[in-house]
Formats: C-alpha cells, sequence, structure tokens
C-alpha cells in the first residue's frame, strides 16, 4: 500500500514539476531578457517588491521550509510517519503551484521570451538541469525541492557564461561599423541623448527635416552600443546625407562607446531626472554619462541643450568651459516673449487642448504660431529640440510651422487609442520615468469626466524611489478620481503621498490586468480618460482593447 501510494505521488508529482520547471525556465529568461541580460538590472530588480517576492514570498518560503526538512530527513532519517508526512506536504505545494501555473497559462498565458538564439540556449539549458536532477536522483522528492532553488542559478550562470561571447562579438560588430564610418565623409551624425524624451526628439526631427535631407534614423527605441553598430551595418549607406541616432546608457562609457563608433557633429540633451539612478548611483553620475555626448563631438561641432531643464543648463555651462571650439544652442518653455539670447530657440503661449497643442515659436525676433496633434506641453520641449538640430542644418524657420502640424508622436508615447465611446484612453506605456507620468497627469486635469490613471509603478530611481513615488501619489490624488496600480513596488509610499490629500488613499487599488480591465470598463461608460503608465498597464489597456472589439 505504501509502495503504491509513493509510486502514485511520484508520478503525478513529476508531472506537476514538469509543469511550473517549463513556466519558471520561461519566465526566468523572460526577466533576464527584459533587463537585457544586464547584472546590474537584475539586482535593480530584486529589490523592488516584485523581486524580493522572488525571494522571500510567502511560495518560496515555503519552499525554503520544504528544503530545510529535506536536510533533516537526509541525515537524521525517521519513521515512515514522518517520511509520509513530509512526502505529502510537498506534493501539495507543488500540486498547489502547478495548477496555479495551468490557470495562468489559461488565463493570461505565460510570460515568456523572445526566441533568440541566447534565449533558447538559456531556455534549453534550464529544462536539461531540471531533467538531469530527476535522473541522477535517488530521492525523487529531494531532486525537485534542490532543483527548485537551483534553477535561477543555473539560468544566471548561463547568461553570466553566454555574456562573454557575445562581449566579444559586440566588440566585433562595433569595430566593422567604426570602419564603415570612417568611409563615409559627407554624412552628418546627430546624437539625442538624456534620462527621457530621446525617442520622440529623434522621431521629431526625423520628420521635419526627412522632407530636405535623404535620411537613417535608429529605429524604435534601439540606442545601445550593438544596436547602433548594427544599424550602420545593415542599413546605412553612402547615399544618406543624415544619421541621426538616439544613444542611451546605464553606466558611464556606454555613450562614449556609441560616439567612438558614429562620431557625432550635432549633439542634443533632452533632460536629466532620477530615472536609472538606481544603476547610475546619482545625478552627477548620470549628468557625466550624458556629457560623454558633447565631449565627443566633431571640433566645431553643435551642442543642443534643454535649458528648462537645471540639471541639462549645468551641462551647457559645462560645455562652454571646456569645450569652447562648440557653438552652443539652447531652447526652452517660457513665459516671457521678449526673452533675448544667443541662439536660443524658445516657446511661450502654451496651450493644451484635449487633441492638439498649439505654441508661438520664436527666434532671433521671428515668431512662428504653431499647431500639432500631439498630447500634453511636455512634447513641445521635445519638438524645440529637433527643431534646434533643423535650423543647424539649414532647414527654412519659416516652414517649421507645416513640419511641426505633421509630427506623429512615437508608438505607445501620449498616443490616443479608439475606445468605441467618448471616453479618451492615452497610451503612455513606454514612458517610465517621473517627468513623463507628471506631464501625463497635467494633460488628464485639463479634461472632464472620470478620470483614471493606470500606473505601473516606477523602477530603478535608487533611494529617491519612496520620495518620487509620493509626489506622484500626491499629484495623482490631486487629478484623478481612479487610481490603479498594477504591482504592490512602493505602494506604501504612493499610498502616503495620496492621503495628503483629501479621500486619496481611497482611490488607490491594486489590480491584475483582468480585474483592471473589468474596473475601467464599469467605469468609463460615456466620458472621461484613462491614461495608462508602463510596460504591466499596456496588459490592460490591451485586455480592454480586445474586450471592446469582440
Amino acid at each position: 500500500m505504501n509502495g503504491n501510494l509513493l509510486v502514485i505521488f511520484s508520478n503525478l508529482l513529476i508531472i506537476v514539476y514538469a509543469i511550473r520547471t517549463i513556466r519558471n525556465v520561461f519566465y526566468l529568461v523572460f526577466l533576464w531578457q527584459l533587463k537585457e541580460y544586464r547584472v546590474d538590472r537584475m539586482i535593480a530588480h530584486l529589490k523592488t517588491w516584485q523581486g524580493k517576492k522572488m525571494i522571500f514570498g510567502w511560495m518560496p518560503g515555503i519552499k525554503w521550509l520544504l528544503f530545510i526538512l529535506c536536510i533533516i530527513l537526509y541525515f537524521y532519517p525517521s519513521a515512515d510517519f514522518s517520511f509520509y508526512f513530509f512526502m505529502i506536504f510537498t506534493f501539495m505545494v507543488y500540486y498547489a503551484e502547478g495548477i496555479g501555473n495551468l490557470l495562468e497559462l489559461q488565463r493570461r498565458g505565460w510570460r515568456k521570451p523572445k526566441w533568440t538564439a541566447k534565449a533558447i540556449s538559456i531556455v534549453a539549458t534550464g529544462l536539461i538541469f531540471a531533467l538531469v536532477i530527476i535522473l541522477v536522483s535517488r530521492w525523487m522528492f529531494a531532486a525537485f525541492i534542490i532543483g527548485d532553488k537551483l534553477l535561477p542559478l543555473i539560468v544566471t550562470a548561463m547568461v553570466i557564461l553566454l555574456n562573454i561571447p557575445i562581449s566579444l562579438y559586440k566588440k566585433l560588430i562595433a569595430w566593422k561599423a567604426t570602419k564603415k564610418m570612417a568611409k563615409l565623409n559627407n554624412l552628418t551624425v546627430i546624437g539625442i541623448t538624456g534620462s527621457y524624451g530621446k525617442t520622440s526628439t529623434k522621431e521629431f526631427l526625423a520628420s521635419i527635416i526627412s522632407s530636405k535631407f535623404n535620411i537613417l534614423k535608429t529605429e524604435e527605441s534601439i540606442n545601445t552600443e550593438i544596436g547602433v553598430a548594427k544599424t550602420v551595418l545593415a542599413k546605412l549607406t553612402s547615399k544618406h546625407e543624415v544619421f541621426i541616432v538616439e544613444m542611451g546608457a546605464y553606466k558611464r562609457g556606454e555613450i562614449a562607446a556609441i560616439c567612438g563608433i558614429v562620431h557625432p557633429k550635432i549633439g542634443i540633451i533632452t533632460g536629466i531626472n532620477q530615472q536609472h539612478i538606481g544603476l547610475f548611483g546619482s545625478i552627477e553620475n548620470t549628468m557625466d554619462t550624458k556629457f560623454e555626448l558633447i565631449k565627443s563631438l566633431q571640433a566645431d561641432g553643435f551642442a543642443i541643450f534643454n535649458s528648462a531643464n537645471k540639471y541639462v543648463q549645468k551641462m551647457a555651462d559645462r560645455a562652454r568651459k571646456e569645450r569652447s571650439d562648440l557653438s552652443i544652442w539652447n531652447y526652452k518653455r517660457v513665459n516671457n516673449k521678449n526673452l533675448i539670447g544667443k541662439n536660443l530657440l524658445f516657446v511661450y503661449e502654451t496651450e493644451v487642448e484635449t487633441d492638439k497643442l498649439s505654441f508661438k515659436l520664436s527666434y532671433h525676433g521671428q515668431t512662428l504660431a504653431c499647431q500639432t496633434k500631439l498630447l500634453g506641453a511636455q512634447h513641445v520641449d521635445n519638438i524645440l529640440g529637433a527643431a534646434c538640430a533643423s535650423l543647424i542644418l539649414g532647414f527654412p524657420f519659416k516652414k517649421l510651422t507645416t513640419a511641426i502640424s505633421k509630427l506623429d508622436s512615437p508608438a505607445k508615447t501620449m498616443r490616443l487609442v479608439s475606445s468605441g465611446t467618448k471616453a479618451i484612453l492615452v497610451d503612455d506605456t513606454y514612458n517610465a520615468n517621473p517627468d513623463g507620468v507628471l506631464a501625463a497627469l497635467e494633460y488628464m486635469r485639463i479634461l472632464k469626466g472620470v478620470k483614471i490613471l493606470v500606473l505601473t509603478p516606477l523602477i530603478e530611481l535608487g533611494e529617491n524611489a519612496d520620495n518620487i513615488h509620493r509626489i506622484l501619489g500626491k499629484k495623482a490624488a490631486e487629478i484623478c478620481n481612479l487610481i490603479l496600480l498594477t504591482n504592490l513596488n512602493y505602494v506604501n509610499s504612493f499610498t502616503a503621498g495620496a492621503s495628503a490629500v483629501a479621500h486619496g488613499k481611497e482611490k488607490i487599488q491594486i489590480v491584475n490586468s483582468t480585474v483592471g480591465q473589468k474596473i475601467i470598463s464599469q467605469c468609463i461608460k460615456k466620458d472621461g480618460v484613462v491614461v495608462f503608465e508602463g510596460r504591466e498597464s499596456g496588459r490592460i489597456l490591451e485586455k480592454l482593447l480586445l474586450s471592446k472589439n469582440s
């Protein structure tokens, strides 16, 4: 009887173990891929509530208890009763998790990586490891528990191991791209960097000057050394006159490496804030890293700064001292239309409406009345950066009115989404920085009806994370009728900020994609606005749109 029971439990446990192993390997590789296989970004994630839950949540806690019991029983064998109790308890834990994994698969599907060669290699290694653990173990229940704890370490080891040849491969690609760039003498390269606004500024600039020049730009959010190098090798030709390069970084030296490939003539600093400060360590390190673009500009080049940002203004002052050979340009939004400055492009009389944005654009005594279908005043900064570079390239100032009227927001950046009702849905899921969220809230302020913010709490903000979420919580509670948070990261800080507003705490709910979609569907019937901020909020938007179309 006992032998038959053991066989039954063992066979069922193998099935459950296979289900949860496949799911967990998929998720681990998905997470590493999301963090660009960077150890520093993974460490930053593990410091969040979501990351801590992976190690210290209630289910991992139970498994740690099983792990300890397993060791005790191995070294101190006891009566059959103790062993079978342990066996049944183990089965119940893994069975419950397996059922949960199947329900997750049925409801929303498992998160899995994009199937690149690297991802396939890591997934295969994880699955082979799990199989080997079963085959070589004499005590199957112990194999499940030990294998469960070792699996994340095996995946991590594979990531680190594969990073070595991949790093060499990246250097080879970068070297080839550098050699190719050296042969393109008639090409003007424009580098764009900052904590936020890079992609929008790049897209706006490309749109404005495409009628005058044969241009190439880095696609979507491609902004790493390897991404830029591959773009150079695959798409750049001698026919291109302007190459617009978005430059991103998480630590010092990464922008300098990109500049070492493309050698920019014009550089734009869009804005500096606390985004990714958990990786940089400080605002000063962020500024130094972004300043690598200015240090790398060709002799007699052009440096463009968003003077409305206090950190960028400091960088402009530094550029005047360290790069006296450069032509320094500044742009900003102002209230005083009589502001005068050399090489200063500025905007005043900004008016934000539901579906459009209008402003006065002034340069060297000339003024243009501009209007665009972009949402929110924050777009003005990105338009100004693009306009500065356009003027440097010789684009006529008077033609900017028409060019600006044709601008379209990049994907998932303050874009209107059709909802089938009078309600306004705004897809801002690409944004993941404090200034972007605050700008979206200011846009919501001008609208009527029910106002709902769907927010994925921000990441990689370092020691400033709690304070930033308190600020966001207070602002959101002032403007919104309902706030849906997609996870528990910094929920206490966000709630503390919201509590400073009457009934602010009552406006906050923590939701998954299914619950979030149902709440929004119930609240938004005729009019109102829902703004979706961050990656996880995008899943709620997808469910909402699917329900509207079904």
